[in-house]
């Protein structure tokens, strides 16, 4: 909508009834330009309400429409006699390596082994770092020290196709083979997911952090007002 000026009041002149003339002038005036304002305000704030009701319809329809076509794919899969499927792959090993011997404490060993596996849905790149201590003086047996992770990005979710990042920490059987993932945070176009023994906890989404426990040590500020722990142990409201 345009701005709308209004003039000063004139200075009246005249006779009394030439001034109240000219005082109704005035006033019908302002009264014609803030009919017409209300009018483009309603007429704008009609087109609004139109834009948002389209476009919430079509956000819904096609919503509907991706529901349907994911029902349908899953449909077809199911009952499917023949379901041909190809994929090329491309697979790297990269391995890096640490002897350290020690006359007086013995022999450390570090292995880091990394795994690039490239597909057309993604690519994994996923870590394991072996460390052994032998030779101790008075020890049992070895010192033995594994970890795995991962971090992937690609196709997320088969039925939906929605593409993303996961970083997490994997379960390897005997053969180093990744035979579990245990995702720890997902990245998406509209999600940033954390997760703790394969359980969602906590994810970020439409401007809003979601989470079912939190613990805050210091403080929490929202907006203009902080809740502030302080040393005693007691609890405030500060304005900051």
């Amino acid at each position: 909508m345009d701005n709308v000026f209004f003039e000063n009041p004139p200075i009246l002149s005249g006779t009394q009834d030439q001034k109240l003339q000219q005082l109704y002038n005035h006033l019908f005036n302002v009264s014609n330009k803030l009919n017409d304002a209300f009018v483009t305000i309603t007429i704008e704030e009609t087109r609004a309400e139109e834009q948002q009701t389209a476009a919430a319809a079509a956000q819904e329809q096609q919503g509907a429409a991706g529901s349907d076509f994911i029902k349908a794919k899953s449909l077809i899969i199911k009952t499917a006699e023949l379901v041909r499927t190809e994929m090329q792959e491309i697979r790297a090993t990269l391995t890096g390596s640490i002897d350290a011997l020690s006359d007086q404490f013995g022999n450390y060993q570090q292995t880091i082994t990394q795994e690039i596996i490239e597909q057309a849905t993604g690519i994994l790149q996923s870590f394991r770092i072996e460390e052994r201590i032998s030779g101790v003086e008075g020890a049992v047996g070895d010192f033995i020290r594994s970890q795995t992770s991962y971090i992937y990005a690609g196709i997320l979710d088969d039925t939906t196709m929605t593409t993303g990042i996961a970083i997490g920490e994997g379960v390897t059987d005997e053969n180093g083979e990744l035979v579990e993932a245990n995702r720890v945070v997902q990245i998406t176009s509209d999600r940033i997911a954390f997760y703790q023994n394969g359980a969602e906890v906590a994810y970020f989404s439409n401007n809003s952090f979601y989470i079912s426990k939190g613990i805050v040590t210091d403080g929490l500020q929202m907006g203009n007002f902080q809740w502030k722990v302080f040393s005693n142990g007691s609890l405030g409201l500060m304005k900051v």
